[in-house]
């Protein structure tokens, strides 16, 4: 996976193409936000062209410094990080995502999240509840549509077989890959 300056999308996408073209890398990763802006905003957009164009995935990883604060972490610094706060950012991004209409716009666009899905694949039946009850329903289809097609997942860092097991049950096999999370 190529890593990226997210911080110019003109230099990511040819940062991008050099390293899957030049290199024969198999695609991208990022450590969710860039400086606060995240891949739902509107500069971000010929990006994710040139992944499609290149039928190259992205994955985004948790562990991007947070830019605001969370007054539930006060005095809990065992929720900062792997044990809770990266997983949840990681997630907020992948919604972020979905819910621009990224994947309506560019169908073919495949984005990995590690960790057993960042807890995602567990509440795709509540996203979808709650997402019939909004007042703008912009998506062309129902958020959980999109796991499985254009959202895709690793094991890495959650060695459960119960969760794997859901997660499977959740998405379909073809859209969980192994992996591991060093040194974890």
């Amino acid at each position: 996976m190529g890593a990226l300056p997210m911080q110019d999308p003109a230099a990511a996408i040819e940062e991008l193409r050099r390293c899957v073209l030049d290199f024969g890398f198999c695609g991208a990763l990022i450590n969710d936000h860039t400086n606060g802006h995240y891949l739902d905003e509107p500069q971000f957009d010929s990006f994710w062209a040139a992944l499609v164009e290149l039928d190259v995935p992205l994955y985004i990883h948790p562990g991007a410094p947070r830019t605001d604060h969370w007054r539930v972490l006060d005095g809990h610094p065992n929720l900062v990080g792997p044990t809770w706060t990266w997983g949840v950012e990681a997630v907020g991004h992948a919604m972020r995502i979905i819910y621009a209409g990224i994947f309506d716009r560019h169908p073919k666009a495949k984005l990995i999240l590690g960790h057993m899905g960042e807890y995602l694949p567990f509440q795709l039946w509540r996203l979808d509840s709650r997402y019939k009850t909004l007042a703008n329903q912009n998506l062309q289809n129902l958020p959980s549509t999109y796991f499985g097609r254009n959202i895709f997942i690793t094991t890495s860092g959650v060695f459960s077989h119960a969760a794997l097991v859901g997660a499977i049950m959740a998405i379909g096999e073809d859209a969980v890959m192994f992996s591991i999370d060093y040194p974890f």
